[in-house]
């Protein structure tokens, strides 16, 4: 009799047949929590590959590692990366955890392309460095200890415990009150980065957004800005003293050819005074 085990890895085919047609991210969690279960517990931490073939050290316990390890974590940002992206691009990853865009954009931009991921927090940042040189991507990606703010100096990084239910490893954050502290180099993307026009710029920095893009002023203020898709996280930002369009609306001062769109099944323009987003990904547009 076949195990739950054997279940797990026989229904691989048809998630990656779900990731490809579903038009949204919309109950993934919910799925991914279901097909766990076809595993033992035991075996939920370890060495998964994706259906996009990315090979992943991950604890099926956590979100978004369970997501991850199916091909489900943030479907539309995914497939927005790879709709845009070229082989040889220059991508960015603010905030890059433990490498799921990292990777995926690596792949596309290939050797002739370049991605700068930007990751303090120590323990993501250890396994992002073990992922990129699984995948054998240390020519195209270069990671940086950095948390990425408006200024170059040290800051406070907060994570949170294993035992926290409340967080995961993807709420490491400059704004916090945890007792897991780190202290790390700051630095201003322009002046980290200085001299490169990247084409995609990808945040995720728990309210830390409008300091990024402060920090990239003069990247912003060119003749062919970057894409740069960030998130519109109402939580994060209340913790960081900020509202949530702040770094959207300091970005689109800069470079006023900037439209904002949420990411979904398709691409929607928003306002930026909508009282109904609440933690969605944006992209800044200005082709």
């Amino acid at each position: 009799m076949f195990g739950m085990g054997f279940l797990f890895h026989a229904i691989q085919p048809l998630i990656h047949l779900y990731q490809r047609a579903t038009p949204t991210e919309h109950g993934a969690l919910r799925l991914a929590r279901l097909v766990r279960r076809l595993l033992p517990r035991v075996q939920w931490a370890g060495t998964f590959t994706t259906p996009d073939g990315l090979t992943l050290d991950l604890d099926l316990a956590t979100y978004p590692d369970c997501c991850m390890a199916l091909g489900l974590y943030e479907l539309a940002t995914a497939r927005l990366i790879r709709r845009r992206l070229q082989p040889g691009d220059h991508f960015v990853d603010a905030g890059a955890n433990l490498g799921y865009f990292t990777l995926l954009a690596a792949r596309i931009v290939g050797p002739t392309g370049r991605v700068d991921a930007f990751e303090p927090q120590p323990d993501n940042r250890q396994r992002l460095i073990r992922h990129v040189q699984r995948h054998n991507l240390t020519a195209i990606v270069r990671v940086h200890p950095l948390a990425l703010s408006n200024r170059s100096g040290e800051t406070v990084i907060h994570g949170y415990p294993v035992s926290d239910d409340r967080h995961n490893h993807g709420c490491a954050s400059m704004f916090g009150d945890s007792p897991v502290r780190h202290t790390v180099p700051t630095g201003r993307l322009d002046e980290v980065l200085a001299g490169t026009s990247p084409r995609m710029i990808k945040m995720d920095v728990e309210g830390a957004e409008d300091l990024v893009v402060e920090g990239m002023a003069k990247m912003i203020q060119v003749e062919h800005p970057p894409w740069i898709v960030g998130e519109y996280n109402v939580e994060a930002s209340r913790q960081a003293g900020v509202a949530a369009d702040a770094w959207l609306r300091r970005a689109m001062m800069l470079q006023p050819r900037y439209g904002a769109f949420r990411i979904d099944d398709r691409l929607r323009r928003i306002t930026l005074n909508d009282a109904t987003m609440r933690q969605v990904n944006v992209l800044l547009d200005a082709d």
